[in-house]
């Protein structure tokens, strides 16, 4: 079998000697320890329950580290952000019942943001009768969301299934895999070892581009649109490189954020879930949207359909999503980067009719009004933009707070604003800063919630304080649901079941040993970001939002 992948997993060494195959059959357990380090996976994020319990002993002998979570959802979002930040597979681990179906919704996640990922789950021994209690059929349960869901029905077959979940959750369109591991079968022995990887190369045919460059040739106005899919294909540099060539002014989708550096002069940063995006008048102004590496998830077609008809072309490594209400004049579909790089050639340079809307952009951007009651978004997002270097990584949790950064953060790189926008689930935040200090722990984090999504994996912090994963958690406190408020209002004129009650923060961080401040102006706020990014600590900064402007998010 040939690795296709992009990558040769790193080699391995046992400690201690432990894991020896010289010696003849191991445990089941083991041999899926061997074989997870073919892969080159470095932490499996978890928890441990009476049918998995073998497969982590085994994990103690390998350079593999068990990461214990405080919640099983926290563990599937980190092992999504490993596979996001890496393009390998992160991993993750739960006992059968309660443990997988508190899963769930991290996986989900995975699914609809096209993160790499392995999914484990224990299970009862093949042969016992069912039904019983804490016995639910897992396969079936992750079936739907997930790239393939299947049982480990016998140690032998564990190295051929564990490269079959790890090749598939990394093709394009990445996404989940799940494995179920019935306790029975990693305490079979076994002397099946990890499949060797082959050395080889994928040989991509570039397609004909001519009809594209005839589109590109004829506009006026084009205008690129560029998706994930750069980022997942490692195609940045080649996108910089056409759109140059062509003199063609680029937004991104927040997932594609850093396709583009926001100080280039054809950068005009990203577009998301609202008309009020700043971005959305080149949108009208254009004759051709050309889409690069884009899925349908990001950004919903009626966007751009804004005004008179334009024509649109899709370039991508998977072909187009079909949809009723929208077909690409023009569809190509091969290596992303091929695709690019033979766009590049013999380019007929556009007029820099994207400059205006750029100023206005940046303009908008660097116009921050007078604080009122609380600190303004804008000045919460400068604040952390400032103290953050071109590398530097954030991650926005779901709120409103999300709108404001995937409209307002300027992103310089791929993969340092680190948003869903699929499932969207609140309560990323906190184990997505952990999955992103251990892939980079060169580099600073800053998780920036909500108080309603804090309140969801806060506790995970105390995993962050565990492993020495230090990073600042930047709370928007408006003590709300301040988006389903604004929208009940809107729709009834009141609102019911959005509010919370008062939480400690300070008293909070105190019980778990990390740094605690709360903040009501934003020159506070810059000086314990500066301080606690400086001294590198674990760290809340609680802020009080002035909230008055969220209305300008919500369309009814």
């Amino acid at each position: 079998m040939i690795a296709w992948l992009g990558f040769r997993p790193m080699a391995r060494r046992a400690r201690h000697g432990c894991m020896d195959w010289t010696s003849g059959e191991v445990k089941g357990s083991t041999s899926l320890v061997k074989c997870l380090e073919a892969e080159g996976v470095r932490h499996v994020f978890g928890i441990p329950g009476e049918e998995n319990l073998d497969l982590i002993d085994s994990m103690i002998d390998s350079d593999i580290e068990f990461v214990l979570t405080r919640h099983e959802s926290s563990a599937a979002f980190m092992a999504g952000m490993v596979g996001r930040l890496t393009r390998r597979p992160g991993a993750c681990l739960t006992t059968l019942g309660p443990g997988a179906s508190n899963m769930v919704i991290g996986v989900a996640e995975a699914f609809l943001g096209y993160s790499p990922m392995v999914a484990m789950s224990g299970q009862v021994r093949r042969d016992c009768p069912k039904p019983r209690k804490q016995y639910i059929d897992l396969v079936s349960m992750f079936r739907p969301i997930t790239k393939d869901s299947f049982s480990v029905p016998s140690a032998g077959r564990i190295p051929e299934l564990t490269r079959r979940a790890f090749e598939l959750a990394a093709e394009e369109r990445p996404g989940p895999v799940f494995m179920e591991l019935p306790e029975d079968v990693l305490k079979e022995r076994t002397d099946a070892m990890p499949l060797p990887f082959m050395e080889g190369t994928r040989k991509h045919d570039v397609p004909d581009v001519d009809a594209v460059r005839a589109l590109l040739a004829s506009a006026e106005r084009p205008l690129v649109l560029a998706g994930a899919g750069v980022l997942r294909t490692a195609a940045s540099e080649a996108l910089r490189s056409f759109v140059s060539a062509w003199n063609i002014p680029t937004a991104m989708t927040w997932m594609g954020a850093g396709a583009v550096a926001f100080d280039d002069p054809l950068g005009l940063n990203t577009v998301g879930l609202r008309y009020s995006d700043m971005v959305h008048a080149a949108f009208e102004q254009s004759d051709l949207i050309i889409l690069v590496g884009f899925d349908l998830i990001e950004f919903e077609p009626r966007y751009w359909r804004i005004g008179r008809e334009k024509m649109v072309a899709y370039i991508g490594a998977i072909p187009c999503d079909a949809v009723p209400d929208f077909r690409p004049d023009v569809e190509i579909v091969g290596d992303l980067r091929g695709l690019l790089g033979a766009l590049s050639r013999r380019p007929v340079r556009k007029t820099g009719w994207g400059s205006g809307i750029r100023r206005q952009l940046h303009d908008s951007l660097a116009a921050l009004s007078a604080e009122g009651r609380g600190v303004k978004p804008q000045h919460i997002i400068k604040a952390i933009r400032d103290s953050l270097g071109r590398h530097d990584i954030v991650v926005s949790d779901v709120g409103a707070h999300l709108i404001w950064m995937g409209q307002r953060y300027p992103v310089y790189e791929p993969r340092t604003m680190l948003v869903s926008n699929g499932l969207i689930p609140m309560g990323v935040g906190v184990p997505w800063a952990i999955a992103a200090k251990l892939v980079h722990p060169e580099r600073r984090v800053v998780a920036s919630v909500g108080d309603g999504s804090f309140a969801m994996t806060c506790m995970e912090l105390e995993t962050a304080k565990r492993l020495g994963t230090p990073f600042v958690t930047v709370v928007w406190n408006d003590s709300s649901l301040d988006l389903i408020r604004i929208r009940q209002e809107k729709a009834f004129g009141r609102s019911v079941g959005s509010s919370f009650g008062s939480m400690d923060l300070i008293k909070f961080s105190e019980s778990i040993g990390v740094d605690g401040y709360s903040v009501a102006t934003i020159d506070q706020l810059q000086e314990k970001l500066s301080k606690s990014l400086n001294e590198d600590s674990l760290a809340i900064i609680e802020v009080s939002v002035d909230a008055s402007n969220n209305n300008q998010l919500v369309v009814v």
